[in-house]
């Protein structure tokens, strides 16, 4: 069997996307992803900066809700409106959402394969891939394969708790037509959200730090007796995240000379805000750029130069925004700014 150009773990935004610009310009990936279809423990929030960059947002065929107003509920209690101007956020369903993207792939001719990875290793200059059915070889590999990335262990340090986050959260029915808000925790590093999509409603709450799901479950549950004590819960999720505060982590390489690094498995969400969908799509474009040039390694320039620093001083400043005073102050600051524009 000849080897696989381009072998991506993972079909999530990252990986659909990377495959999607490498199929487009003559280079027909394969990925490796066992999980579709499938329900994403995750708010399915698409800012306006996204759709900025990426312009086929705006006319996505699949069930979505548009929203011009957000709610920032500081810790104190204090509700403070934001209006976008024109600049809408789009909620959506991360099944459908996920699934659009890898059609869009295959549509250009990359190649899925609906099964689950459980070993990668480097021989030679060929990478084998194992899966529950069979075992494959590539020239070059993404992993796109999440916080916990297999492909990760392999070519350098996985991420360690302290570089985590950790969410939990609920879909619930009965609040569809509730605005999108965001109640910063009085006590800990981290938000209750509320993102309203098409047929149901995504309830979490995020943690800046590692704690049993637990912990946050019962934070969660008051929160809701106390605001939506009517509303119904469909289903119930807990899923860790990339939130990068150390320098060396920061520092680590993301990408070799066969091997690249994409989204949560490279550690690339925003360290205050959460949104990962951005730096998704944003890896997806930058990894087929290097692979089209048949440098992998480049990818670890275009990433930082493109939004590396942006990600490094949020890191460095989260431990501050989350801070009560200093929260209540960041509500201020962008109400204030939603004036100005």
């Amino acid at each position: 069997m000849e080897p696989i150009d381009v072998a991506i773990v993972g079909g999530g935004p990252a990986g659909a996307y990377c495959a999607y610009n490498l199929a487009e310009n003559g280079i027909y990936p394969t990925i490796f992803d066992h999980s579709h279809p499938r329900e994403k423990p995750c708010g399915g929030l698409i800012s306006p900066l996204a759709q900025e960059l990426f312009p086929f947002l705006k006319k996505l065929p699949i069930e979505h809700v548009k929203i011009e107003i957000v709610y920032l509920v500081s810790p104190s209690g204090r509700k403070f409106s934001i209006n976008m101007k024109r600049k809408e956020a789009i909620c959506v369903s991360r099944l459908e959402f996920d699934l659009f993207l890898l059609k869009m792939a295959m549509d250009k001719g990359a190649e899925w394969r609906k099964e689950r990875v459980v070993e990668v290793k480097r021989e030679g200059k060929i990478w084998k891939i194992k899966t529950d059915k069979n075992v494959y070889s590539s020239k070059k590999i993404v992993g796109a394969d999440g916080v916990n990335s297999i492909v990760r262990s392999k070519v350098t340090k996985p991420l360690k708790a302290v570089d985590k986050g950790v969410c939990y959260g609920y879909f619930a029915e009965g609040l569809e037509d509730e605005a999108i808000s965001f109640h910063f925790l009085p006590r800990r590093n981290g938000y209750i959200w509320i993102i309203p999509r098409k047929k149901n409603v995504s309830i979490g709450i995020g943690c800046a730090e590692i704690l049993h799901p637990s912990q946050l479950k019962k934070e969660l549950d008051t929160f809701i007796r106390k605001n939506y004590p009517k509303i119904k819960i469909v289903s119930k999720w807990t899923a860790l995240i990339p939130n990068i505060k150390k320098v060396e982590t920061f520092c680590s390489p993301t990408a070799g000379p066969s091997w690249i690094l994409i989204g949560d498995a490279a550690g690339h969400a925003h360290p205050i805000s959460g949104e990962g969908i951005l730096y998704a799509l944003m890896d997806g474009e930058l990894a087929a750029q290097a692979i089209m040039h048949n440098n992998p390694l480049s990818f670890e320039r275009l990433w930082r130069c493109t939004y590396g620093l942006n990600l490094l001083l949020s890191g460095k400043l989260q431990k501050w925004v989350y801070r009560r005073t200093f929260s209540e102050l960041y509500c201020m600051y962008i109400k204030l700014s939603s004036l100005i524009r």
